[in-house]
């Protein structure tokens, strides 16, 4: 075959289907608007896919919502998870890199702001309460994972007998969720940097307080 027959054939191809490109690119979509503002239309076009390959791929924009939200999670939050689980570090260096790496990470300009757990969300209507639920539970998963993480370095020691780990890892994410908000509303990386310096120094009387009551 001569190199004109090969260049014709490989034009001829079908492009490959890049799944994660997709992921991202709507993933990118749906945090910056939210669920419900995004149209198919739009996902379409941004995604530079054919509608019969999305929809052959995903089966609907709910289906590629929660795509891109496993893949979020593959990303990002997967990053969080392995810094709660370096061994080396104490509880209160693993938490003030958390704050502080996520003060980072909400306000990167490469990035939409905030969260994508807590923006997707926004304009989502009532009568989607699988997706409305499904996200919460991927929320609810971060704090279930830092009180378990608390509860082992309370076995080791670090904390007191008596904290209430459910009741200091609920704080906690509060915090990142309302950092989130904030990044989301303009709040610039200095902003959220000065937060989750305060909530660090407020940290070992936060452990005090966080304590079962006899």
């Amino acid at each position: 075959m001569s190199i004109t027959q090969k260049l014709a054939t490989s034009r001829g191809r079908p492009k490959t289907f890049d799944r994660e490109k997709v992921l991202d690119i709507a993933m990118t979509l749906f945090w910056r608007y939210g669920y419900e503002p995004t149209s198919m239309s739009e996902l379409i076009k941004a995604t530079q896919s054919k509608p019969g390959t999305l929809y052959s791929e995903f089966g609907s924009k709910e289906g590629l919502f929660c795509a891109a939200v496993e893949r979020y999670l593959t990303v990002y939050r997967e990053k969080q998870y392995a810094l709660l689980n370096q061994e080396a570090m104490s509880v209160t260096e693993i938490i003030d890199q958390l704050v502080h790496s996520l003060a980072d990470f909400f306000t990167d300009p490469i990035t939409p702001s905030g969260c994508f757990m807590v923006s997707a969300t926004f304009g989502m209507a009532a009568e989607d309460t699988m997706l409305f639920d499904m996200m919460k539970q991927k929320r609810d998963e971060l704090e279930n994972y830092i009180a378990a993480f608390l509860q082992k370095r309370r076995e080791k020691g670090e904390l007191a007998a008596t904290t209430d780990t459910t009741l200091l890892a609920s704080y906690l994410t509060t915090l990142l969720h309302g950092m989130s908000v904030q990044a989301r509303n303009g709040a610039s990386h200095g902003q959220l940097q000065q937060n989750a310096r305060l909530f660090m120094a407020m940290w070992p009387q936060l452990c005090e307080q966080c304590q079962v009551q006899s």
